[in-house]
């Protein structure tokens, strides 16, 4: 088909042109925020039809609940070949990226907007805040079974510590920690275990 300007633009179909409204809805919620976001500014943005739209997300809210699940940064997996204390400040790092608005995600400033809607509200706990908790809650399980800790001392908080840190920092900032602020965060979680005396002592 061709557009305004006459020039011919290819039919676009199924994931590149989901690819495409995607793109179009963040774009567009970037620029007029969640409560001017309209079906129609997008369609145009992605220069495609309403009706390609309505086809696949009945409301704005199931399109941009779509747009989201689409970008949202795969978890950081830990790694054996690294220590537990590396693992978890990668995990970290990659949250503090995705909070700030560093990566394709929407940083806390547009989601602000987005998550005053229960259902997209429910969905960012869901699949962004909860997986990262447990991915950190292994990782400090993994340290007691080792042996470093005693089980049972780590606080049962401590895996939503880290993540509560970073969203304060972005809120007040508008920038994630630096790497040695989450360094101190990591130390905070994962003290270093007081060495025992020769005789078996601790005092």
């Amino acid at each position: 088909m061709s557009n305004k300007d006459g020039v011919t633009r290819g039919r676009r179909r199924g994931e590149e042109l989901e690819r495409a409204l995607y793109a179009a809805t963040l774009a567009e919620l970037a620029d007029v925020g969640y409560g001017r976001l309209a079906m129609e500014a997008i369609a145009a943005r992605a220069q495609t039809g309403k009706a390609a739209l309505y086809r696949r997300w009945p409301t704005k809210q199931a399109l941009v609940l779509a747009a989201l699940l689409h970008v949202l940064p795969p978890l950081p997996e830990p790694s054996a070949e690294r220590s537990k204390r590396q693992n978890l400040l990668s995990v970290l790092i990659a949250i503090g990226e995705v909070m700030a608005g560093r990566t394709t995600f929407p940083g806390l400033d547009i989601l602000g907007q987005v998550l005053r809607e229960p259902e997209l509200r429910a969905m960012y706990a869901e699949k962004l805040i909860a997986p990262r908790i447990q991915v950190i809650d292994t990782i400090l399980r993994d340290v007691e079974t080792g042996g470093e800790f005693d089980p049972g001392t780590l606080p049962s908080l401590n895996a939503r510590i880290g993540p509560a840190l970073i969203i304060q920092q972005v809120l007040l900032t508008g920038a994630p920690p630096t790497r040695r602020e989450l360094g101190e965060i990591v130390d905070a979680l994962l003290p270093e275990p007081s060495p025992a005396s020769p005789t078996g002592d601790s005092r």
